[in-house]
């Protein structure tokens, strides 16, 4: 019993003697195991018992202590309980008897079951393990340091995001390291170890490894077996970063864009707008986030179109294409629109995204140009009609004077005098038609417009309704520009006559004079126009307005809106053509109900004195000249011209040899070139034109005077005509159809000094 006096305080006993090679358990140790207890066990019995894995250590142990190198041993070892399972068993012992010679003679000790502790520490074991594995595989670098600075612990993260090795940061002292100081993280330490605080510092560092890195470092203070500790937590934000400053700088880049961008939601809501949109559609941003795009509509495109869009962005596919909309202010302006569709991570569409380009004025350029060039067409077969009718004309008001002569009573002088009224109107019209469609090549002086202004409008205040009130703005100081004094009175007048129907009601007519000068912004739809002063003669008027549909078509010739017989249509084509022919230009503005506002815009002059026209309507008087038998020749390929004018120059006295066309004419004058006084040549023939005529007179050295005529002016610009024909010393030019007192002062003018 004695053996076995420790038996019951929590652990059992064993005894182990040499000479009976036995081993003795209390009977704790048995029921530890669950053993039936003995009166003593071979070593080996309870060598079977232990666990495989601990069987080298403890055989280890025991040979020492057998050997006499050790007086006692410990030993922890697993022991299979009458269940077959293991359980842990701390086994200690000492040797209390030895043979002289050393050897062990008798050993005792203990077997305590620590099952509970080996379990609580594998328990904590893993923890610890699965806490290290949740660090190591952290995405932040997760470190912590005692408050004097030294590290305690460094995941992997840390060691990755710093570019060190973790055993290099283990050893790290953040008190000196130099990298800390200089971004201002010891600071940002202190206050959270002070503050006992949660402190988060976001800066850019430069790691060991060269690195330049955007990072949010997070302090936190904690306390650790009553000591201070510091935790800090590292989290990379440079893919944060940079995708933020590419999202600032996309944001920029939209706000000054030019083109208008704006977004919706997937119910066409919309939801964010540039400042661009708001510049070409007039509405602020408040105004129309929430609200649907079809608050732009126009009412220029039908419903189908509309609907065409919408199926295709809803089919997630990209529309592009050019769209009117209106404004806030009501105006219509045009756009060049790409919508796109935007999907989420799911594959549907969330949002859409739309750009919008103002084209307005590209696409009034295009309708300017467009209308220019329908306007050169047209123009082009006017000049061609006109010629022809000149030439038609031209006879019937030659033959008027011959027939006068010969028929004195009182109703055929009538009927005469009605037909030269009705002919002289007719080549007023063609005369129109060709000014609107090659320019006017009248006589150019240096003048000051401001007197032609103030003529007109004292004509208006005399002749226009007393209704209208006409106002007069014009500087002290000379506008001067090179024109036709007569063309530029025609313009301003057909202008005036314009207003004065636009206001049958009565209003106010203004005219106004000014000098300004447009740059090539101003001009950039007026390619034909060059930068530099212009006089700004400007008709305003308080009528009707001009509809839109009307200002598309309003230059081109015979277009009126005037009821049938009010108006030929040829009133603002002839503006037209007189300004283009001065190298000008015309802007026309107009409100409905408001009234419009025709802006005519002419070089300015840049001589210093101006050549005083004598008046813008000088009378010629009707001369009288006797021939003296000086023969004239006549070219002209129209039979009816040729003839009269033969009839008219006989009557004066003149002998008059016929050619029908240029090869004739030049064969005549070849065989007796002395006999003749003075030409008169028709520039415009089949074969040997009138220019190729005169060519060939010249270089046969032949001087006799040439008076030419047409129905229209050539082909190209009257600039132009008149340095050829100058050339060929051709002083004068007669425009049919003329009346015998001009032929007969221009023949008159020609031989002059010329002996008979």
């Amino acid at each position: 019993r004695s053996r076995f006096a420790l038996d019951g305080a929590g652990s059992g006993v064993w005894d182990w003697d040499r000479d009976t090679r036995r081993i003795y358990f209390s009977p704790q140790c048995y029921r530890m195991l669950g053993h039936g207890a003995t009166q003593g066990d071979e070593l080996a019995v309870w060598m079977a018992r232990l666990h495989p894995d601990d069987r080298g250590e403890f055989r280890r142990i025991l040979r020492e202590y057998l050997l006499g190198k050790a007086d006692s041993f410990q030993c922890e070892m697993r022991l299979r309980d009458a269940d077959g399972a293991y359980r842990w068993v701390l086994s200690r012992g000492r040797v209390v008897s030895r043979s002289p010679s050393g050897r062990p003679l008798r050993a005792i000790g203990t077997h305590t079951d620590i099952s509970d502790r080996k379990q609580a520490e594998a328990r904590i074991r893993d923890a610890l393990i699965f806490n290290w594995a949740i660090l190591d595989a952290a995405p932040v670098g997760i470190m912590s340091f005692r408050a004097e600075g030294g590290a305690v612990s460094v995941n992997e993260a840390a060691a990755r995001f710093f570019g060190r090795p973790a055993e290099d940061l283990s050893r790290l002292n953040f008190r000196t390291c130099e990298v800390w100081q200089k971004f201002g993280l010891v600071e940002a330490a202190d206050r959270a170890l002070r503050e006992k605080a949660v402190v988060v510092h976001s800066t850019k560092l430069v790691t060991t490894d060269g690195r330049t890195t955007w990072c949010d470092l997070r302090f936190v203070a904690f306390s650790h077996g009553g000591e201070q500790r510091l935790l800090l937590i590292v989290s990379d934000t440079t893919e944060h970063h940079s995708t933020v400053a590419q999202l600032k700088l996309l944001h920029a880049a939209l706000e000054a864009a030019p083109t208008g961008w704006f977004v919706t939601d997937a119910n066409r809501r919309i939801e964010w707008v540039n400042p661009a949109f708001t510049r070409i559609t007039g509405y602020a941003a408040a105004e129309v986030i929430g609200k649907k795009p079809s608050l732009l509509r126009s009412g220029r495109h039908p419903e189908s179109f509309y609907t065409n869009l919408w199926r295709t962005i809803c089919e997630g596919q990209i529309w592009q294409g050019e769209m009117c909309n209106r404004r806030k202010d009501g105006s219509h302006y045009f756009e060049k629109l790409t919508i796109a569709p935007v999907r989420g991570a799911d594959g549907a569409i969330t949002h859409f995204v739309a750009m919008a380009e103002d084209v307005t004025g590209q696409h009034e350029l295009e309708q300017q140009l467009a209308r220019a060039q329908r306007l050169e067409s047209i123009g082009l077969l006017a000049s061609g009609i006109a010629h022809d009718l000149n030439n038609m004309l031209a006879p019937i008001m030659l033959s008027v004077s011959l027939i006068k002569a010969r028929h004195t009573d009182r109703e055929t002088g009538e009927l005469l005098d009605m037909m030269q009224s009705a002919a002289q109107r007719g080549a007023g019209v063609v005369q129109q038609v060709l000014t609107f469609a090659r320019g006017v090549d009248g006589e150019r002086v240096h003048l000051d417009v401001r007197p032609l202004v103030k003529e007109l409008v004292q004509l208006a205040r005399e002749t226009f309704p007393r209704g209208i009130r006409v106002a007069c703005d014009v500087p002290a100081e000379p506008l001067y520009l090179e024109g036709d004094i007569t063309q530029l009175h025609q313009v301003l007048l057909n202008l005036a006559v314009n207003a004065r129907d636009a206001m049958p009601n009565g209003g106010v007519l203004t005219l106004r004079a000014s000098l300004v000068e447009l740059d090539v912004a101003a001009l950039r739809r007026e390619p034909h126009a060059k930068p530099g002063k212009y006089v700004k003669l400007r008709v305003e008027d308080t009528g009707e307005g001009i509809p839109p549909e009307t200002l598309e078509h309003m230059f081109e010739p015979f277009f009126t809106t005037k009821p049938r017989g009010k108006g030929s249509g040829l009133g603002l084509s002839t503006v037209y053509g007189i300004v283009r022919s001065h190298g000008g230009f015309v802007k026309v503005t107009s409100t409905l109900g408001e009234g419009a506002c025709f802006d005519i815009m002419i070089p300015a002059s840049t001589k210093v004195r101006a050549k005083v026209s004598a008046s813008p309507f000088p009378q010629i008087d009707a001369l009288r000249m006797a021939g003296g038998g000086r023969k004239i020749l006549v070219v002209d390929d129209e039979k009816g011209i040729r003839l009269v004018t033969k009839r008219v120059l006989e009557a004066a006295g003149f002998v008059v040899e016929l050619a029908e066309d240029g090869e004739a004419g030049l064969a005549k004058l070849a065989s007796a070139p002395s006999e003749f006084s003075a030409a008169i040549i028709d520039l415009m023939m089949p074969g040997m034109s009138g220019y190729k005529l005169a060519t060939a007179i010249r270089s046969h050295g032949w001087g006799l005077p040439l008076i030419v005529a047409s129905g229209m002016m050539g082909d190209g610009e009257a600039g132009e005509e008149r340095s050829v024909l100058t050339e060929l010393r051709v002083r004068t030019l007669l425009r049919k159809p003329f009346t015998e007192t001009e032929l007969l002062v221009a023949l008159n003018a020609e031989l002059a000094g010329v002996p008979g």
